[in-house]
């Protein structure tokens, strides 16, 4: 900002993701585009809808000028909505969009009633709940096995890294046993209101026992022997 500030026209962002912004952050990002008249656009597309009903932006007391959201709004179907301050949305008038899906009208129906019981359920509340739940499982079934992993994210988005030099092949063989097991898993849990108690308990003790296992193959050396197919990719590192 301070070196490009009168050559930038909008600033992008999603208003929080793995860890809380710093206090006073956002109101500083908006006190800076409200001064180089920049248009402060929203993310919302994986953090919307997990901590309330609505945006994350509501949450955090940040005043936008545009949010973007994507299928989360529509529990899945083909959907997308951007809203925004009148004055920045009629800049739309100026241009020509055009759309084969403008007639569609799958999308909206399916956004209303999850709009709708996302509120009635409390769905929010669920999702934090659940989220806990499965960090602490994480934590316990680590302990247990001996297998040392540290444990970030937002309640509702959490992860785990075993803290060790092969932590990817390791994480693929978490994956591999898991999928043994019955479940598709990662290092990451993104809570679903269709995530019940009952499932969760299922799962943690599938990961605890699939974290017994890794401990020992690192203990001995044996990770990359167990994989059946090679170390997955590390986030989007094969793209750069």
């Amino acid at each position: 900002m301070a070196q490009h500030g009168d050559e930038i026209g909008v600033v992008v962002m999603e208003p929080i993701r793995n860890l809380a912004p710093a206090p006073g952050f956002l109101a500083q990002v908006r006190a800076i585009c409200d001064r180089i008249a920049a248009v402060l656009v929203v993310d919302e597309v994986s953090v919307g809808w997990r901590l309330n009903t609505g945006g994350a932006h509501l949450v955090l007391g940040l005043q936008p000028d545009i949010a973007v959201f994507a299928k989360a709004i529509s529990n899945g179907y083909p959907m997308a909505a951007i809203i925004g301050k009148r004055d920045v949305m009629q800049s739309a008038q100026s241009t020509f969009v055009s759309s084969t899906y403008w007639t569609e009208r799958i999308g909206p129906a399916a956004a209303l009633a999850t709009i709708k019981k996302h509120r009635r359920e409390n769905v929010p509340q669920h999702l934090a709940r659940i989220g806990l739940m499965v960090r602490d499982g994480w934590r316990v079934a680590a302990e247990r096995a001996g297998l040392p992993i540290t444990i970030g994210g937002l309640a509702p988005m959490s992860s785990f890294a075993i803290q060790h030099k092969d932590a990817q092949a390791a994480s693929t063989l978490f994956t591999q046993l898991m999928l043994e097991k019955g479940f598709l898993a990662t290092k990451a849990f993104n809570t679903t209101f269709a995530h019940q108690d009952q499932v969760i308990e299922e799962y943690l003790q599938a990961a605890e026992e699939s974290f017994g296992v890794i401990a020992q193959a690192l203990e001995r050396g044996t990770v990359a022997e167990m994989l059946k197919g090679p170390v997955a990719h590390s986030g989007f590192a094969r793209l750069n």
